[in-house]
């Protein structure tokens, strides 16, 4: 049982300590490398071939 509760503090401490993926840059070169890797991110999707949605003609009006 002690062991147990010393692994949910360990486990409670490293998950404290976890960096937060969605934190926000503190420093102007944090957000510097962040804009350039969502510029190469949006240069890498517009680069890729677009598939365009496949149509099919409109039927033809019987008289």
């Amino acid at each position: 049982m002690k062991g147990l509760v010393i692994a949910f503090g360990l486990l409670t401490l490293t998950a404290a300590c976890a960096p937060d993926n969605t934190r926000m840059p503190e420093s102007s070169y944090q957000w510097q490398q962040r804009q350039d890797r969502i510029e190469q991110d949006w240069r890498a999707s517009q680069t890729t071939p677009q598939t365009a949605p496949k149509t099919t003609p409109a039927p033809k009006d019987k008289p």
